[in-house]
């Protein structure tokens, strides 16, 4: 049933048909299968990222979601693409009821080995046809981000933070965040060799 999946065309609509427990993304109505569960680090990447733009804002008129939500940028029936972003901020009146249905302003995606490819191309392009405002790239094996911000036309040059630079978002004001902040690991006894 899966693998029948990757070889047609699909909608929302066939999307919301197939078992919860399968992730799926659709873009331009193909389907992309989800990994079961990110990393450990993936997840404390997420965790803090989450936590210091959840701060940054509380008093914004701005919605913070992370992963698992489904992302549609339009929704009709014949609407072929859902995504489902690590996490993204929608500015503004949008629809939420289990999907979200809007443009988000900023959209983040944390790289792992086996997503890597489609998030820096597939949906990099995607994002930049929908004009989202700005697109973050965190990748943890490098331990840096890379961010894009659109110009209203397409994504603008990217531009990489490292350890010991500080990310500001163009598109939301008051966000200003340590790279190191987000990369830190904490050592528990039970990690630390005897």
């Amino acid at each position: 049933m899966s693998m029948a999946r990757r070889n047609g065309r699909y909608t929302v609509a066939d999307h919301a048909t197939w078992p919860e427990d399968e992730r799926w993304e659709l873009i331009g109505g193909e389907a992309h299968m989800m990994t079961p569960a990110p990393s450990g680090r993936h997840q404390q990447i997420s965790v803090r990222l989450t936590s210091r733009l959840d701060v940054a804002l509380e008093n914004a008129p701005c919605v913070l979601y992370h992963a698992p939500t489904d992302l549609l940028f339009e929704a009709t029936e014949e609407t072929d693409t859902v995504v489902e972003p690590d996490l993204f901020v929608i500015c503004g009146p949008h629809k939420s009821n289990g999907q979200v249905i809007g443009i988000p302003v900023l959209v983040i995606e944390i790289l792992s080995p086996s997503t890597a490819r489609r998030d820096k191309v597939v949906k990099r392009a995607l994002y930049e046809r929908v004009g989202v405002k700005e697109y973050w790239l965190v990748d943890p094996s490098n331990e840096i981000v890379d961010i894009m911000v659109h110009d209203g036309a397409r994504f603008g040059p990217l531009q990489s933070y490292g350890q010991g630079d500080i990310i500001e978002s163009t598109m939301l004001p008051g966000i200003a965040i340590e790279v190191k902040s987000v990369f830190a690991q904490k050592k528990l006894e039970s990690d630390v060799d005897s």
